[in-house]
C-alpha cells in the first residue's frame, strides 16, 4: 500500500528523506537484482508461464494450492476485481483510500465503518452487510493497529466477499489468516510484494482465495496484469528469507528508535507505537500537522500527512535508513527550539 495519489508522483529530494512511503530502508533484496541482470537479454519476450512459476514459488513458501492465488498490479487491481463480483462495499476508517476511491470511481457506493482511538470498529459486525464486499487491512495503514480477530471472524457470514489487506503483516507478531482460507469460501486475503520484500517499483501482490473465487477472479484480468520484470525479480525475491529476516530485524529496531526520537522532540501530544513499518505521531491539532508536514518538505524531508487517509493530525513517519533518520532528528530539534520560549530579555 503507498501513500495517497495526489503524493505518489513525487521525485525524492537529492540528500533528503523519503520517509512517507513506507519503503524498505535496506533497498531491494540482492536476489531480486540478479535477477533483473539476467533478465537483459529477454525482454523482447512475453511472460509466458512467468505467472505459474510465481504460483508455484509462493505455494511453496505459504502452504497455498497455486490454484488459489490470483497475481495483481498492486492492490488497487484487487480492489477492483472484487467489486466488479458485488455491488456494495464496506471498509473501515481511518484506512487506505484505495478502499473507498477505486470503487468510487465505478459508480460502486461505499459504507465507511469508523475505528475508535483503539483502532478497533466503533460498530459491531451486524452493521456490516448485507451482500458485498468488505475490506480490512490488518494491521491498518495509517493507525497501524489490528482489528479485533473476533470482530473479523464475523464477518463472512454476512457478506459476499471478505478481503483482509495483510500489507504489514510481516512486520508483526500475527499469524495472518492466509492458514485460515478454507474456513470460509468467500474469504479472500491480500498480501503485498512491494513492502516486506522491498518491490515497491514492481507494483505486484497476490489475493488468496479459495480455488473457485480465484478462478473467476482471473477471468476478469487484463492481458499479462504482471509485466515480466516483476514476475521474474518476485519470484527470485519470494524465497529469499534471509533479506526477509533483515528487513523485519531492521524494521522493528528502527521503528523503537524512530517512536522515541519523535516522541522526545516535544512537538507531539502523542506518539504510537505500531506493529507495522512506521510510526504515528499525533499533533495538538490537524492545522499543525499539515503545517510540520511542509516545514519538513521545504528542507528534504517527506512524511506523510493523513487526513486524506480520515486520520487528520497525525503525520505517519516511515522507518528509513539512520542517515534519513538522523537527518529527520536534527529537523526535529531545530523546529523544537524554534518553538521554545527563550530566554528573558535583559532589563
Amino acid at each position: 500500500m503507498i501513500e495517497t495519489r495526489a503524493q505518489a508522483d513525487r521525485e525524492p529530494v537529492p540528500g533528503g528523506a523519503e520517509l512517507s512511503s513506507n519503503e524498505s530502508p535496506l533497498g531491494p533484496p540482492p536476489s531480486a537484482v540478479d535477477r533483473l541482470l539476467a533478465l537483459q537479454h529477454t525482454l523482447h519476450r512475453y511472460p509466458r508461464g512467468a505467472s505459474d512459476r510465481l504460483r508455484a514459488e509462493i505455494s511453496g513458501h505459504w502452504g497455498v494450492r497455486p490454484e488459489s492465488l490470483v497475481l495483481t498490479n498492486g492492490v488497487d487491481e484487487a480492489i477492483d476485481l472484487l467489486t466488479s463480483l458485488t455491488d456494495r462495499v464496506w471498509c473501515t476508517v481511518p484506512g487506505f483510500d484505495a478502499f473507498w476511491t477505486r470503487p468510487e470511481t465505478h459508480g460502486v457506493p461505499v459504507t465507511r465503518l469508523p475505528l475508535g482511538e483503539d483502532g478497533q470498529p466503533s460498530v459491531g459486525p451486524e452493521r456490516v452487510g448485507p451482500h458485498g464486499v468488505v475490506f480490512v487491512a490488518r494491521p491498518n495503514n495509517p493507525t497501524g493497529t489490528i482489528v479485533s480477530g473476533a470482530w473479523l471472524d464475523a464477518l463472512p457470514d454476512r457478506v459476499d466477499y471478505v478481503c483482509v489487506d495483510e500489507t504489514y503483516v510481516d512486520f508483526s507478531e500475527e499469524p495472518g489468516y492466509v492458514p485460515r482460507l478454507g474456513e470460509w469460501d468467500n474469504l479472500c486475503v491480500f498480501r503485498s510484494l512491494s513492502k516486506s520484500l522491498g518491490l515497491a517499483g514492481l507494483r505486484l501482490g497476490v489475493l488468496a482465495a479459495p480455488p473457485r473465487l480465484a478462478a473467476r477472479l482471473r477471468e476478469r484480468q487484463r492481458f499479462y496484469s504482471a509485466d515480466a520484470v516483476s514476475l521474474h525479480l518476485a519470484a527470485a525475491a519470494i524465497g529469499d528469507d534471509a533479506y526477509l529476516e533483515r528487513h523485519r530485524a531492521r524494521v522493528v529496531r528502527g521503528r523503537e528508535h524512530l517512536a522515541d526520537l519523535l516522541a522526545s522532540s516535544g512537538l507531539f501530544v502523542e506518539v504510537l507505537r505500531t506493529r507495522t513499518n512506521f510510526v504515528v505521531a499525533r499533533c495538538p491539532d490537524p492545522a499543525e500537522a499539515v503545517r510540520i508536514q511542509r516545514w519538513l518538505s521545504e528542507r528534504g524531508v517527506q512524511v506523510h500527512e493523513c487526513s486524506l487517509l480520515g486520520y487528520p493530525g497525525r503525520l505517519r513517519v516511515s522507518v528509513g535508513t539512520e542517515e534519513e533518520t538522523a537527518l529527520l532528528g536534527g529537523l526535529l530539534s531545530e523546529l523544537s527550539r524554534q518553538r521554545s520560549p527563550g530566554p528573558p530579555a535583559l532589563e
